[in-house]
Parts: structure tokens; C-alpha cells; sequence
């Protein structure tokens, strides 16, 4: 007898809320197959082109469901803050998300995008310290 395994249909309830410093997606997740299971939702995240080199896209959030029974479905909230959107930038020694329009893609995998929106988020920054700083220039002499 072979394995039997869940399938699931995933939905993107809305467009991605922006929650003070906290970005919340919202997925649903469906068994549409014969058999009880489990299901992880993964939200990706693609950054606007700007002064930092990003990734395509990359994993911010995840969420498991519960099991659930052939044609049950769960509601997940998964939330990102604006903090984990950042990269460092070594010449304003700070974390820095730019500003722009940030693309959200929830799928099972990367390569199983099941729905994506966008949100539009003001730039981000951290200042951190200078104190280890090199006094002189470091490379080739």
C-alpha cells in the first residue's frame, strides 16, 4: 500500500497589514485531500532595488497548522517586523530597510507560491555603535 499524503489549497486572505513596526500576513490553509494532516506556511519576502544588494527572496516567517481533517481549514497569522526586513550597511553603520514596495509571497515552499501581495513601507533604520571601527583604512598597501 503506497504513502498517502494531505494536499492543501493556500490562500493570502488580504494584502499584508502594517501593525506599528510589525508587518502581519494572513493565509489560509485547506485540506482538500482524503487524509488528516499537517501543513507549513511560509511567507517570502522580496525587497524594492535600492542602495543594498538583497536576495530574489527571502524566508521571514513560517507557521504549522494543526491537523486537520479532509476539509478542514485553519487560519495562520504570521508576523514580520520591520526590523527583520533590514540589512546591514556598513557605510551608515546601521540596519537599514529601504523604503519602497516589498513583495509578500505565501506558499508550502519557494517554489509552491500559492498567492502574493505587496505593501508599500517607509524606510527603516538602526544606528549602531562605531566603536570598533578601524582607526585606519583596511586593504591592499
Amino acid at each position: 500500500m503506497g504513502l498517502l499524503t494531505m494536499t492543501c489549497n493556500m490562500t493570502m486572505n488580504a494584502q499584508p497589514q502594517l501593525r506599528a513596526d510589525n508587518i502581519e500576513v494572513s493565509v489560509t490553509v485547506k485540506n482538500t485531500g482524503k487524509v488528516a494532516g499537517k501543513e507549513v506556511a511560509q511567507v517570502y519576502v522580496s525587497a524594492p532595488k535600492g542602495v543594498l544588494t538583497k536576495p530574489v527572496h527571502e524566508l521571514k516567517a513560517f507557521a504549522k497548522t494543526r491537523e486537520l481533517k479532509p476539509g478542514e481549514s485553519q487560519t495562520l497569522t504570521m508576523v514580520i517586523a520591520k526590523r527583520d526586513l533590514a540589512s546591514f550597511d556598513e557605510t551608515g553603520s546601521q540596519w537599514l530597510a529601504e523604503a519602497g514596495t516589498y513583495s509578500f509571497a505565501v506558499g508550502a515552499s519557494s517554489r509552491d507560491i500559492a498567492g502574493q501581495s505587496s505593501l508599500r513601507l517607509s524606510e527603516y533604520t538602526e544606528k549602531v555603535s562605531n566603536a570598533l571601527a578601524p582607526k585606519k583604512k583596511i586593504g591592499k598597501q
